[in-house]
């Protein structure tokens, strides 16, 4: 059973926040596990989401929204987007996590009081509504009752990093200044960047220059301050950045610094540490959690500007130790921390039956989880060819390197691990995201795309398998490449497909749905719920998923594998899928 989880938030813009970040980089690692499938609603949205499925849609989407989804978790403490579709859950019977992020207690006198009038309201009862709470550290539970929120369960899902993340940077160009200082953030009085600014004519940094990248309401105040002080020949406003060019900043200054009073769990600590670059940060709790965690010292005491410029320019003349470096990356990567978050999801919303005969009929033949399913007989015979590839090539070898394109852990229960490890068969799973959990032996991972298979030598595996990969890889061009590829890097390979002649498209669990003209699937899809595919939102989502399947013939699959021998799969009669085996 596929588990359908909807994230909502105020925003999806993950080149400027830090929450869209923690929602982009927690949906790309679970997005490689097939037992989960994200969608991320928000009114404002600034990127297309990078593979992800981001919906831009406010208020009036959220109903047909959450109704479409098993599980809904909203993202944002005191937001009434994420309030309103954490009330629709209750009221359609969805189940609910919240992850609040940060609370921040500034303002004016009656906003302050707002805030507690909405902590003790609002708050109160989505917290006590949730599943789970999930929060970015330890330390937010004496923050919550303090604030008189008891969550049922709480889940530590810190912010974190994509474990593939390359920070290096080749040739960086050192910025102004010496030390030449970089702070990256939203420019808000929170931030107290006037700390930083001020710290400038402390002694150890008279010849400190500081870059400001970012925007925000503080802006036009910063520079005020700046003009004041006689500070403007030292402070540079670089407004918003791209990742490439704040990581080419980031290479090219001597330190970061980051004076927030408040803080959830800044990612840009976690950035900057991975990429060797030094940090001093403010010595408060959401900071903490990451410094003492990770062995990093350069913290300094809240609104002391002294103590900021002396441990900034200290910093400038360090480097990170790699036992720091390490640690970022063993602690907080997504990859490693998503698995909880996934086995929480899996365990909260109910195993229900299926009540419409097309959802019982696609259970029946995809539910591998269970040994009786007709989906799972099937991948257990077709495992004997499979097998009898393995016995040779261990035969030949003494050892199998499998490269499985598309493939996942969970599928390879079709052989029995003891048979694996007999074998000493050694699998690469190959996908376009990130492992969505860590991987044991005999299993490792890599990102590719399946159509440019460059990074490996020709016939660099014993055996190349996909299965339920090729009709997804997009036009008949990119098809074609994916087969050479496949064929390139292998010994032999085992290369399985639903058969386009089988009555009921498989994915959509519709009988005759892919012999149907284009614009008639659109409109099915745009106004109907077809076995794992909900109802698409518009019409363009509802073109993409008609899209995202090609089925194949037998004869195009001889086409692609000319010197394959391919076995047609039946059900009852009927053709079912089509197998490429070589020779």
């Amino acid at each position: 059973m596929t588990i359908r989880v909807l994230h909502v938030s105020k925003e999806f813009e993950p080149l400027s926040s830090g929450v869209a970040r923690h929602i982009q980089g927690l949906a790309r690692a679970i997005q490689a596990d097939d037992t989960v499938r994200i969608a991320i609603l928000a009114p404002r949205v600034d990127v297309a989401g990078g593979g992800l499925d981001v919906r831009q849609g406010g208020y009036r989407s959220l109903w047909s929204a959450v109704a479409d989804h098993d599980l809904v978790h909203v993202h944002g403490a005191r937001t009434p987007i994420a309030a309103f579709a954490a009330l629709l859950a209750v009221v359609r019977g969805r189940r609910l996590v919240y992850t609040p992020h940060c609370y921040y207690d500034t303002g004016s006198r009656w906003r302050r009081l707002f805030k507690r009038l909405w902590d003790s309201t609002v708050e109160r009862l989505m917290v006590r509504a949730a599943s789970a709470v999930v929060l970015l550290h330890k330390g937010w539970e004496a923050d919550l009752a303090r604030r008189g929120l008891q969550p049922t369960r709480t889940l530590i899902i810190p912010n974190c990093i994509d474990d593939h993340r390359q920070p290096a940077v080749a040739n960086p160009e050192p910025l102004e200044g010496a030390p030449a200082l970089l702070s990256i953030g939203r420019l808000d009085p929170v931030k107290r960047l006037d700390d930083v600014i001020a710290a400038l004519k402390t002694p150890p940094l008279t010849q400190a220059v500081l870059h400001i990248v970012g925007q925000g309401s503080d802006r036009s105040r910063l520079e005020t301050l700046t003009a004041q002080w006689g500070l403007s020949s030292r402070v540079r406003f670089h407004g918003w950045q791209d990742d490439a060019v704040t990581q080419q900043m980031m290479a090219g200054c001597k330190a970061m610094v980051l004076a927030s009073e408040r803080e959830g769990m800044p990612t840009v600590i976690l950035e900057a540490l991975l990429a060797g670059v030094p940090i001093v940060c403010s010595d408060i709790e959401g900071c903490r959690a990451i410094t003492d965690a990770v062995g990093w010292n350069g913290v300094f005491a809240l609104g002391d500007i002294p103590a900021l410029g002396a441990c900034a320019a200290q910093s400038a003349q360090r480097t990170v130790p790699a036992t720091v470096i390490e640690a970022v990356r063993h602690g907080f990567t997504w990859q490693r921390k998503s698995a909880e978050l996934v086995a929480f999801y899996n365990q909260a919303v109910p195993q229900q039956r299926p009540t419409s005969w097309m959802n019982r009929l696609a259970l029946y033949l995809t539910d591998y989880d269970n040994p009786r399913s007709l989906g799972t007989r099937l991948r257990t015979r077709r495992a004997g060819p499979l097998r009898d590839m393995i016995e040779q090539t261990y035969a030949r070898h003494g050892h199998v390197k499998v490269l499985d394109v598309g493939g996942t852990q969970r599928y390879w229960k079709i052989l029995p691990a003891t048979y694996l490890a007999s074998r000493r068969v050694s699998i690469t799973l190959l996908n376009t995201g990130p492992a969505s959990q860590l991987l044991q032996p005999p299993f490792s991972s890599v990102r590719a795309d399946g159509c440019d298979l460059s990074q490996f030598e020709n016939r660099a595996f014993h055996i190349v398998h996909s299965n339920s990969v090729i009709e997804h890889v997009g036009s008949p061009e990119r098809v074609e490449r994916f087969a050479r590829e496949l064929v390139r890097v292998a010994e032999r390979y085992f290369i399985q497909t639903p058969d386009f002649w089988c009555p009921l498209e498989p994915h959509c669990m519709t009988p005759f749905f892919h012999w149907l003209p284009r614009r008639l699937k659109i409109w099915l899809v745009r106004h109907a719920t077809l076995g794992h595919w909900r109802r698409a939102t518009n019409h363009q989502q509802a073109e993409f998923m008609v899209d995202s399947v090609r089925l194949l013939t037998r004869r195009q699959m001889q086409i692609l594998f000319p010197a394959a021998r391919i076995i047609r799969e039946r059900i009852l009669g009927l053709p079912k899928s089509l197998i490429a085996v070589s020779p």
